[in-house]
């Protein structure tokens, strides 16, 4: 294959008079197989990215036409769209293809702007695009991180169907094309590897230690080179991605409700959140033993709680007993307190109207006849002198007995 410099290829205002439709703006690179250029279709407002190929001869030219046809099928938002092909006037071939505004999954990961909480969707989104070329019976061919573009929208793009990298590493049209869909799944192990590890796979095949096991069990089957144990379709690979992953919630889960630690004496009780291992946090760093809480798991044996059972059992039956022997005693006093009798103080004896009459002594006889006859009396009426009797003393307010009563109670 003949290498072609950046003067051999023609430049913007060349290719603007050879393809009149289109709005050449800009070369935007230069390789081995080729030139590609920024430009904008006038008919129907759309960027497109028009790529420059060397002739090539009759053969060559058939066999890549039938390949462009089946890449041309391919439509979907989740696809890079072939829009046209052919021949310039001075013997050029020219492809136009859609032209993807975004950044390479290659670039996010050297850059470390790929995060743990896109990563997998993204994922899902490639093995959706892997899984509508393969409908088509079509394999990638060249499936790995630089082909995989994220879109300003946040959206993934695939790139790079049906083209082959050459002796440089870069995409090519020229060369034979030798891809097959057990090859893409193998491609896509190692793309998800990237896009979970951040790293490439060792050089004997081990993958990366960050990877929780889940995971790594899927990646196994898509680099596994045995048919009967690899995946053979890229919806398998995201069904076993998502019960990957609701595994590892689980597991997380269980761990979390089984977490009731109690901090041994001497050791600072920690306030947040008992710490989870989780797909994102199997990266961090360890922390130092030193700085570790001492802690030891609780374990509550049957016959401790028994106890407890038992002795708040009992406390709540004393205290309903005493409650309802207070309300008790307090009816009882309600409803006899008019029914209650005092005993007379009997210690100083009283005489009774008997025994006064029968103490009188009879006037003597001698008292008796000195006294003159009624009959001899004046009848006149006798003036009575009135008698001035002394203020009576007040007698004293009666003691109400349940007043010594209730002080007797007290």
């Amino acid at each position: 294959m003949s290498e072609f410099s950046a003067n051999e290829f023609p430049s913007v205002q060349e290719l603007s008079v050879m393809l009149p439709q289109y709005e050449v703006r800009q070369l935007i690179h230069t390789g081995q197989d080729g030139a590609q250029y920024l430009g904008r279709q006038s008919a129907l407002e759309r960027k497109v990215l028009i790529e420059i190929l060397p002739e090539l001869a009759e053969s060559g030219v058939n066999t890549l036409m039938e390949r462009l046809r089946i890449r041309a099928r391919l439509v979907h938002p989740s696809l890079t769209a072939v829009f046209d092909f052919g021949h310039t006037s001075l013997g050029w071939l020219y492809l136009v293809s859609e032209h993807v505004e975004g950044t390479s999954l290659e670039t996010l990961i050297e850059e470390h702007q790929l995060k743990p909480k896109t990563a997998f969707p993204w994922a899902l989104q490639l093995c959706e695009a892997l899984q509508i070329v393969h409908d088509q019976h079509l394999p990638h061919g060249s499936l790995s991180p630089q082909t995989v573009v994220i879109t300003q929208e946040g959206k993934l793009k695939l790139t790079g169907i049906g083209m082959v990298p050459n002796a440089a590493g870069e995409l090519s049209w020229l060369e034979p094309f030798q891809g097959s869909l057990s090859g893409d799944i193998h491609d896509l192990g190692v793309t998800l590897h990237w896009m979970f590890a951040k790293c490439p796979i060792g050089e004997d095949g081990r993958l990366s230690r960050d990877l929780p096991p889940a995971f790594a069990t899927v990646l196994r089957r898509c680099l596994d080179n045995d048919p009967t144990r690899q995946f053979l379709r890229p919806s398998e690979v995201s069904i076993a991605l998502k019960d990957a992953l609701r595994g590892e919630q689980v597991k997380a889960e269980t761990q979390t409700t089984r977490a009731r630690m109690v901090v041994a004496p001497g050791a600072k009780q920690p306030t947040g959140p008992v710490p989870v291992t989780t797909a994102s946090s199997l990266s961090a760093k360890p922390v130092p033993p030193q700085l570790q809480p001492i802690v030891r798991q609780q374990q509550v044996s049957f016959f401790q709680r028994m106890d407890a059972f038992v002795w708040k059992a009992f406390s709540t039956g004393l205290h309903l007993f005493i409650s309802l022997a207070s309300v008790g005693c307090i009816l009882l006093l309600i409803l006899f307190k008019d029914k209650i009798v005092f005993e007379e103080n009997t210690a100083l004896p009283m005489a009774s109207i008997e025994e006064i009459e029968a103490d009188e002594k009879p006037i003597p006889a001698a008292v008796m006849g000195a006294l003159p006859p009624a009959e001899t009396l004046p009848t006149a009426p006798i003036a009575m002198k009135p008698i001035t009797l002394a203020p009576p003393k007040p007698e004293p307010a009666p003691v109400d007995p349940l007043i010594d009563l209730r002080a007797q109670y007290v």
